[in-house]
């Protein structure tokens, strides 16, 4: 399903954004497809660093905030000008890709009732499929380093089916390395 075909990227970039995750509680579906795997999940993360997540999902459901429509990272998918990932911090607030940043108002008080300042970080575009073939020959070829490493990896598995356990078992579980 949807978790270790897709989700466990987003768990990856949670990891490298957040830091890593210490306790997941999942909710998984598979009604709209009546699959032996689930089409649709929901998931609470809870971080080492205090950070927590949510993230929902379905291959089975129409969205335009999907990473594959919002991303232009593969041309033969719909493109979205929706974001597909939202960023909450105590300093203020990022949408993904767009790069869309929400703080406060430079040198104002802070609090529910003051306004807000959006700004946009330039990116620039790339196809991230050729990039990613560059760099992995580059590595082949001993000029480069990996950006990643197996245990970097192997954590990112471990997570995604903690996720798996943790529906199945209608509890949280917490991750251990």
């Amino acid at each position: 399903g949807p978790m270790l075909i897709n989700l466990i990227h987003e768990i990856d970039i949670l990891r490298f954004v957040c830091g890593e995750i210490r306790q997941v509680f999942a909710h998984v579906s598979s009604e709209n497809r009546n699959l032996e795997v689930e089409d649709s999940l929901s998931i609470s993360l809870s971080f080492e660093n205090g950070a927590l997540g949510n993230i929902f999902a379905s291959d089975s459901v129409p969205s335009p905030w999907s990473y594959e429509a919002t991303t232009r990272e593969n041309p033969h998918y719909f493109y979205s000008e929706e974001n597909c990932y939202q960023f909450f911090g105590t300093n203020g607030a990022l949408a993904v890709p767009g790069m869309e940043i929400w703080k406060y108002t430079s040198g104002s008080s802070t609090g529910w009732q003051y306004p807000l300042e959006k700004n946009s970080l330039e990116v620039s575009q790339e196809d991230p499929l050729h990039s990613q073939l560059d760099h992995f020959c580059r590595v082949i070829r001993g000029e480069e380093s990996s950006l990643i490493n197996a245990e970097d990896g192997m954590r990112t598995l471990v997570t995604a089916h903690a996720v798996l356990e943790s529906a199945e078992k209608q509890m949280p579980v917490e991750i251990t390395h």
